[in-house]
This record gives structure tokens, sequence and C-alpha cells, in this order.
């Protein structure tokens, strides 16, 4: 054998090592990658009231992570029921999206286990007016301003879904999009669970609150709200006592000492007498009986 020749063979043998090392590792980290779920999807796009074909579902392998929770897995749970919303090409099917029958499309007309609760929003607060009934927004709760505190924003709400604005329904979610200048939102009512309805209801009365629309191809995870936290009432100043009015010493005065009243001279009892005459004899006076 040619001397020259070994170094190549184990050059060869080292590197045919190598690439099955290689093969075994990527092989590993594929079988550790991020699990996947399979999902129904829509093979085109829905528009509310529409019944859903079988050739309109089709499945799709998306990450776990960014799976809605309630996606839906099963055909016969979609296959002959009505879109309640209007849902794009791909959009997932949820239990949210799609009804029974065609009573369930009916405008306004909620999930199982859901309730409709309105707010009052404007131009600002209803994001210009650009929201539309089905689309999802988050609901940002401002408490008020207490003295020179400044209040903190919180997100109580995401992802809630819009069933109506105003007295408009489901059925303006296949119109286009109307212009914002011409729009003045007075309600709008969102699909919320009961617990979320207690908050929403609670944070309507205390807060401000404000809508953020979120996109329509960033999927609703299962995110928890914010914790609201409302400024305590600072106290009120504390009043000092009242001061109590110091009146100066009185100055001693001098009481004249009064002297003890002179005593009565005591009546004299009179004997009674009888008819007398009185005889002046010069300097001596004498009562005689006559």
């Amino acid at each position: 054998m040619n001397i020259r020749r070994i170094p190549l063979i184990i050059g060869l043998l080292l590197a045919a090592g190598t690439g099955v090392l290689l093969l075994n590792y990527l092989a590993s980290v594929r079988g550790s990658a991020e699990p996947t779920r399979t999902v129904l999807v829509a093979a085109a796009a829905l528009t509310p009231g529409m019944h859903v074909t079988d050739a309109m579902v089709t499945t799709s392998s998306r990450p776990t992570n960014v799976v809605d929770p309630d996606a839906l897995t099963d055909r016969r749970l979609v296959v002959g029921k009505v879109a309640l919303i209007g849902i794009p090409e791909g959009g997932v099917f949820t239990q949210d999206k799609v009804g029974a029958d065609a009573a369930a499309a009916v405008p306004g007309d909620l999930p199982v286990g859901m309730r409709a609760v309105s707010i009052a929003i404007d131009r600002v607060k209803g994001v210009s007016g650009l929201v539309a009934p089905g689309d999802r927004v988050d609901v940002i709760a401002v408490p008020p301003r207490v003295g020179n505190e400044t209040p903190v924003a919180s997100t109580i709400l995401r992802g809630v879904l819009i069933v109506a604005l105003g007295g408009s329904t489901g059925a303006a979610a296949a119109e286009a999009t109307p212009n914002p200048d011409a729009q003045s939102l007075t309600t709008v009512t969102l699909a919320v669970t009961p617990q979320q309805a207690d908050l929403l209801a609670a944070a309507d009365v205390s807060t401000t609150l404000r809508l953020a629309l979120r996109p329509k191809s960033e999927p609703v995870r299962a995110e928890r709200g914010e914790p609201l936290h409302l400024p305590t009432a600072q106290p009120l100043p504390q009043q000092a006592p009242p001061l109590t009015q110091q009146m100066p010493p009185a100055m001693p005065q001098t009481v004249a000492a009064v002297p003890p009243p002179a005593p009565q001279p005591s009546p004299r009892h009179r004997a009674r007498r009888g008819s007398t005459v009185m005889v002046i004899d010069g300097d001596q006076v004498e009562d005689t009986q006559p």
C-alpha cells in the first residue's frame, strides 16, 4: 500500500464520521423543535351568514404558540355551519366564528358562554371609527388623575371581539369600510366572558376606556389582561386645632372693705300710758296723772 494514501484514507473516514454526527445532530434538533398543531382554516374568504361547505375548509399545520386556544380541528364542527363574522382566506376556524345554523348568524347573537356589553366611545376612543364588527381590540383603562399623581393605563382585556357598533351589527363587516369622518360612533358592543363583563362594567364607571385595534392576522393568544390599579384619594390636609383665646389675667382690684352695718337700736318698748299732763317747771319736765 502506498504510504501517501494513508492520510487521504484517514481524512475520508474522518469526514464521513463528521457527516454522520452532523446528520444525527440535525435530526435531534428537528425532533426537539417547537411543536405544531393541525387546525382547520378557510380555503377562501367567507362573509357573515355564508354556509360553510367542505370545499371551503382545509387544514394547516401551525406552531402551537400562535394558534388560538379555541381553534377547531374537527370538520364536523365547521362544515354545514354558518360564518358568524367575516373570515379571511387562511383564517383559523374558532368556536366564536361559526354558528350551529342560520339562526346563529343573526347579527348580535353570541357564542355560548359569552356576554354582550356595550360601552360609550367617540372617534378618539374608538380608533377614529376604523373598527368594525368582527374586529378584535384591546381595551385600555386610564384611571382619573388624583392630585399630582400621574395615572397609569392598563390593558384590562385583550383580543375582544366587536359584535356591533351603535346600531350596526355583524352584517356591516362585509361592507366596505365607511369614511371615518362620516361616522358618529356612540357605543361599541363587545363579546366578553361573564368575568370580563364585571371588570368591564366596573372600569367603565371608574376609568376612561379606549380601544386598541389588533391586526386581523395577529392570533389571539390566551393573554391575560393587566390588573387595574385605581389611585387612592389623597388624605385631606389636617386642620389646625382651633386656637384657644387666652384671656389676659384679670388685674387684681382693691375692694374697699365695707364696714359692717351699724347695729340697729332695738326698739324701745314704751309703756302704755294713760292720760298724762306735761308740767314744765323751769328746766324740769314732768308728766303727771290728772
